[in-house]
């Protein structure tokens, strides 16, 4: 995919990050969550919105979208860190804005950037982190087939889930019918031709 590549789902668009991004998130209001706090960005001066933007830039390790809603507006980020394509694999990580959680986005941000995972980078398996209190997300990650593979502590004593979706799972998920698992077909350029991202 190229730097002007979109994906799309079913109701957002993903799109390669921009440095503009950075400025419309640095206005999205604050989680209070205590297990929600690293989703709060600090990009209050410009200098951490440069450095924010250079460190999440997609790369050959890296792929970093904004999500976007069927109004144009940037309500999160999503995208695969880690990424090694000789073992097949990557991180997946999210955030939507806390004024647009629980509105299905996120669910849909994640089914649409696992099948580029999977249908695009060709990737054997997306593993990812959620904080064992957040139970709203491991419902999401539970519905599109991650299973639980460990934990580990994180900063401030949280106690993190470690799961791990397998392409197996994943094509077994999209040939069911009426499985509550099901992802939408894929809607991105083709892979043949573009750019390491």
């Amino acid at each position: 995919m190229d730097e002007s590549g979109e994906i799309q789902g079913e109701r957002v668009r993903l799109r390669h990050m921009v440095r503009a991004d950075i400025d419309q998130m640095a206005r999205w209001p604050r989680f209070w969550e205590a297990d929600l706090q690293w989703a709060n960005l600090d990009l209050t001066f410009p200098g951490e919105r440069d450095a924010y933007f250079e460190r999440g830039r997609s790369n050959g390790t890296r792929r970093r979208f904004v999500v976007v809603d069927e109004r144009g507006e940037i309500i999160g980020t999503v995208g695969l860190r880690n990424l090694d394509l000789q073992r097949g694999e990557a991180t997946l990580g999210i955030i939507i804005r806390a004024d647009r959680v629980g509105k299905g986005y996120g669910t849909d941000a994640i089914q649409t950037i696992i099948c580029y995972a999977f249908d695009v980078l060709d990737l054997e398996r997306v593993i990812l982190d959620v904080a064992e209190s957040n139970r709203r997300a491991r419902r999401v990650y539970d519905k599109l087939g991650f299973v639980v593979s460990g934990s580990h502590l994180g900063v401030g004593a949280i106690t993190y889930v470690d799961m791990v979706l397998d392409r197996s799972v994943y094509d077994q998920n999209r040939r069911l019918p009426s499985s509550s698992a099901t992802e939408p077909e894929c809607q991105v350029p083709s892979p043949r031709g573009r750019g390491s991202g």
